[in-house]
């Protein structure tokens, strides 16, 4: 062991003789190679990075601080003398006789003989449903860390309260913290709490972490600022800031060099923070919501009640918090069966109350954001809880408020940013959390007259937009809608679909009548163009129970006559709408109403070719042609006329089907028609359709196919999808026919795929039956 010693006191000799005289890094670069240690090796037992071992051996570093060099020689086990010699290659002053071997460091930025940090808080063990934004996160990681940038990598991870921003960004930190070596720094910024971070104190604290003690900390901000860039310039940190509260905190924040990778979560979207990437957190996926549950409550528990925790997960709303302390509830309470957390949360009043456990609660983190809120945005989120639909506009934001458009943009603006409000274009949703929250302060801030004006604005702007808008697709409206016209006028009605549809049922609760057979009436002629969209058969339901209601029966008759409609045109219930009509038409002839006695004549005719009796059809089709024209209804004439064109077709009797229905098509080609031009395309496209059916019927496959063909490119271009599949569905058939095997099974699967779509069962099996057949 002697002997061990002397060489190696012998090869340090050689090594100080031989690079005494050519700086610090070479001397160095001697010392650690005669003590047999590699660079990792020095810098782990020197409390260095790797990285900074290295800078110095190439001369990057050629002053080092005393307290560096210090370390270094406690490391390298140096004699007196030894050290004194580095630290005079050093430029340091020699240590002074019995200091410590490796005193704490004593000037700002001495990182080398400080340890690296590791401030990442514990991962989240049961993390799911998050790997598309792990990716990306991972991406963004490795473009920092192939050096390629000049400025620091930032992301900024966004979302509503309790989603799950800092699980997401720990976790992804302790995935990549490999690749920055010089440390992982964690820092609460505080938006959650009473009283945010100081940026001053934010960077004090960074600097601390970095290496830095208080007594040499400077006292202006902007000297901190200054400091904390120098200290980043060159080196590879992963830094999250948790919570922040907007732009101007996170920037003074940013390391400048470009090795680092920034990763900031905030309930704000930060869209004035330059040249950041962002990630924005949503509610977990159905499936990974239950994956989490099951995570917590364990896999056997949540097998025996699948269906319970399916609901459990709807009704936290997929929230990860809130999903999370249910979990927690159920751990702690083994015996407990899930539904019965289930029946607790069911209750809305009690739901946000029932979702607290321990520290952990959905109403407290909510409350957090929206007590940062203006008083103005505060109650147009109060209020928006009162709009029944799933989504809605500024305009309907700006009618539930009582205040002008631009308010209600600003407003909900801010309220997205806040994180309290999810957008998706010009659409707008409340998480069903957020909303009961909204509610729960709705009731205990505002006086009942408040809450109720709330209401009715929002009401009458429905059912005033509503009725608008279904009135430019009625061609007995009056005016000339224009192509574009009733295009918006669909659009519209399709996408405020949730909240005419919630309002309607409402104000039928709610005994507003008039509201409900004003909407109902309006939506005749929509239903035409949307068929299988929406529950029709509730919405004329609804209005045929106001109208008698309010006595009003002629608009009963008419309701009727769209409900039996609905029944068997939508939901394939043929007897159900033959009794519905035969209602319509023993009330129309019992207040004289002729025009809806020959609608129900007209509607029960063509039920009459449905169910296989095309001789009553024809009966019943000739009668409501012979009112029609009586009273001078030209259109109901035509439609009668179509009904009879497919009676006859039934019967064999082609040629008198073909007459009908060149005669309908004929109408609706004629501009003088009054048919508004979305109209006309249908009707056009229905005709075609029927003429089809006589040529096939003829055996005329060439021309059936042709006129299929024709419907099916009508249809598309008024959106109108049970047309679309119909008319598919049609040329299937003809190709079938005409040999051509591989169309007809391509239109067919085509035209199931359109029905599956629209839900229409009865027609799925016909098309299925061909296909089979086939």
């Amino acid at each position: 062991m002697g002997d061990g010693r002397r060489g190696d006191g012998m090869a340090r000799q050689g090594a100080f003789e031989e690079r005494s005289g050519h700086g610090f890094g070479p001397l160095l670069l001697a010392l650690r190679q005669s003590a047999g240690l590699t660079q990792e090796d020095l810098a782990a037992s020197a409390g260095l990075s790797v990285r900074a071992v290295r800078d110095m051996e190439r001369g990057r570093v050629r002053q080092p601080r005393q307290s560096t060099v210090s370390a270094l020689a406690t490391a390298l086990n140096l004699a007196a003398g030894e050290e004194a010699e580095l630290a005079a290659a050093a430029g340091t002053p020699r240590p002074t006789p019995g200091a410590p071997a490796r005193p704490a460091p004593e000037a700002a930025g001495d990182a080398h003989a400080w340890p690296v940090p590791r401030e990442l808080p514990a991962a989240c063990g049961d993390l799911v449903g998050r790997e598309d934004e792990l990716a990306m996160l991972a991406d963004l990681a490795h473009d920092v860390a192939r050096g390629r940038r000049q400025a620091p990598g930032i992301v900024a991870v966004h979302g509503p309260p309790g989603v799950g921003k800092t699980t997401l960004a720990v976790a992804a930190g302790h995935r990549l913290g490999a690749a920055f070596p010089d440390g992982q720094l964690f820092l609460d910024l505080g938006n959650t709490g009473e009283r945010p971070m100081p940026v001053a104190e934010a960077l004090a604290v960074l600097l601390r972490s970095l290496g830095v003690p208080d007594s040499v900390l400077p006292r202006p901000a902007a000297s901190l600022a200054g400091l904390y860039r120098t200290l980043t310039r060159d080196r590879r940190l992963l830094l999250v800031l948790d919570n922040a509260v907007d732009e101007a905190q996170v920037r003074a924040l940013l390391p400048s060099g470009g090795g680092c990778l920034v990763i900031v979560t905030s309930r704000r979207s930060l869209t004035g923070l330059e040249s950041a990437a962002r990630v924005a957190v949503d509610v977990l996926a159905a499936g990974d919501a239950a994956g989490l549950l099951a995570a917590i409550v364990g896999r056997g528990r949540v097998a025996v009640e699948p269906q319970a925790v399916d609901r459990l997960a709807r009704l936290c709303g997929q929230l990860p918090l809130a999903l999370r302390i249910a979990g927690n509830r159920l751990a702690s309470r083994p015996r407990w069966r899930i539904d019965e957390l289930v029946a607790q949360l069911a209750d809305e009043q009690r739901r946000l109350t029932a979702l607290t456990a321990g520290d952990l609660g959905v109403e407290a983190a909510i409350a957090v954001s929206y007590r940062q809120l203006r008083p103005a945005t505060a109650e147009l989120l109060r209020v928006l809880s009162l709009v029944p639909g799933v989504h809605f506009g500024v305009r309907l934001a700006a009618s539930v408020a009582g205040v002008a458009e631009h308010e209600a943009a600003r407003a909900v603006e801010e309220l997205v940013d806040s994180g309290l409000l999810l957008a998706n274009g010009e659409r707008y949703r409340l998480h069903d959390l957020i909303r009961l929250f909204a509610l729960d302060r709705l009731r205990r801030e505002d006086p009942p007259a408040l809450r109720a004006a709330a209401r009715d604005r929002m009401v009458g702007w429905v059912v005033e937009s509503t009725v608008a808008a279904a009135r430019q697709l009625d061609p007995e409206a009056g005016g000339t809608p224009t192509d574009a016209d009733q295009r918006a006028a669909l659009d519209w009605l399709d996408v405020e679909d949730s909240n005419w549809l919630a309002t309607l049922r409402d104000a039928a609760r709610r005994g507003r009548h008039a509201d409900v057979v004003a909407i109902a009436r309006a939506m005749h002629w929509y239903s035409d163009a949307a068929t299988h969209r929406h529950p029709w058969h509730e919405v004329f339901s609804l209005g045929v129970d106001a109208a008698r209601a309010l006595g009003r029966r002629h608009d009963e008759a008419a309701l009727l006559n769209f409900l039996g409609w609905a029944l068997y045109l939508c939901q394939d219930r043929n007897e159900d709408g033959l009794a519905v009509h035969r209602r319509a038409l023993a009330l129309a002839r019992e207040i004289g109403d002729r025009r809806e006695e020959a609608w129900a004549l007209a509607y029960s005719a063509a039920i009459g070719i449905r169910t296989g009796d095309p001789e009553g059809a024809t009966r019943l089709a000739r009668q409501a042609v012979r009112i029609f024209d009586e009273i001078g209804y030209a259109m109901g004439q035509h439609i009668a006329l179509a009904i009879l064109g497919g009676a006859r077709a039934a019967l064999g009797d082609f040629p008198s089907a073909m007459r009908a229905h060149l005669r309908y098509l004929a109408y609706a080609r004629n501009p003088s028609a009054g048919l508004t031009p979305t109209g006309a395309l249908v009707w056009q496209a229905s005709g075609a359709m029927s003429l089809g059916a006589d040529l096939a019927g003829l055996g005329h496959w060439r021309a059936a196919a042709d006129r299929y063909d024709e419907a099916h490119a009508l249809y598309r271009r008024t959106g109108t999808p049970f047309g679309q599949a119909s008319a598919l569905y049609r040329y299937g058939l003809a190709m079938r026919e005409l040999g051509d095997e591989a169309a007809a099974r391509a239109n067919l699967r085509r035209a199931l795929a359109l029905f599956t779509g629209i839900g229409s069962v009865w027609w799925q099996e016909r098309v299925r039956a061909a296909l089979d057949h086939a």
